[in-house]
């Protein structure tokens, strides 16, 4: 059931690289993150309020939601930014890159032991994003650089979500990260663009959708679910989102997969199965020897 939520916000986020890039055509991209943010925060705050105030007074949950709130600001700053100078491909498959710089944040900082189907699964997925989403033909450009970032940020995100989440209240968590993602995504406004924002109705529901449904649903699921899965199991099934978007190019502007586009698709789908039900089955065996070798000691 887990699997099922995060692959439904991976569908969500795929279906979101086409809006964004529609909408930062007229609309300042820091206004954008802080709208997202701030219906984000409003409805996580009332229902919070609602449920259990007092844990808004909690301390760990602020100290720990600001920090994730700073890195959700820049990695949605970056690659709202990149879009307005790199293709939505570009920006799915920099963003998607995610999936090999977390194990790598995990073994080299906290010392995580990586197992083969890991390093296997992620490989796949790096080959089939990149078949996916690049075009040899389009050189590097400044979009593409801005886009790291978000890369960065959203592995490290992940990664600290997954610690932070096990230490202190979740809702109070996920309260705090939109908070501070607002705060500073209205700073960034206020600094950069002056000028008075003028929304046509078309723009208007495409915050509306980015806020309520990209923003709080997806960041919701992504920090409640890894109570319960890894972080590395998460960032590689985020690695469909490209393929999501490219379903939803399909549908809404009628762009079609060729035969590069196809094999990369099949690679990602490939390697999240593999991931998912050796690993699964991996866990299982484990714990099947680890409950024969007590029951043997019991006796």
């Amino acid at each position: 059931m887990k699997t099922f939520w995060l692959i439904l916000v991976t569908i969500v986020w795929g279906s979101t690289f086409f809006i964004v890039k529609d909408t930062v055509a007229t609309v300042n991209e820091y206004f954008i993150v802080f709208t997202r943010s701030a219906q984000a925060f409003i409805a996580m705050f009332i229902f919070q309020f609602i449920k259990d105030k007092k844990q808004l007074i909690n301390k760990k949950a602020l100290g720990y939601g600001s920090v994730l709130g700073v890195l959700l600001a820049l990695s949605y700053a970056s690659q709202t930014i990149g879009l307005k100078y790199t293709s939505t491909g570009h920006s799915a498959f920099i963003t998607s890159s995610a999936v090999v710089i977390v194990p790598i944040i995990l073994f080299f900082f906290y010392k995580t032991k990586l197992l083969k189907i890991d390093l296997v699964s992620v490989s796949i997925v790096l080959v089939g994003l990149f078949l996916l989403t690049y075009d040899f033909e389009t050189n590097v450009n400044i979009g593409d650089i801005i886009t790291i970032i978000t890369a960065i940020t959203y592995a490290i995100h992940v990664i600290l979500a997954g610690r932070y989440v096990k230490e202190t209240e979740t809702l109070a968590l996920i309260t705090y990260q939109f908070f501070a993602a607002s705060i500073v995504s209205l700073l960034a406004w206020l600094i950069t663009d002056s000028s008075d924002i003028h929304l046509s109705l078309k723009n208007s529901l495409s915050l509306l959708y980015l806020g309520l449904i990209g923003t709080l649903f997806c960041y919701f699921i992504t920090v409640w679910v890894q109570k319960y899965v890894s972080s590395l199991k998460v960032v590689i099934i985020f690695s469909l989102e490209p393929v999501f978007a490219i379903i939803f190019s399909y549908f809404i502007i009628n762009e079609i997969l060729n035969i590069k586009e196809m094999i990369g698709a099949s690679l990602i789908l490939l390697g999240v199965i593999l991931h998912s039900i050796l690993k699964n089955n991996l866990t299982q065996k484990t714990f099947n020897s680890y409950n024969k070798k007590n029951s043997r000691l019991n006796i």
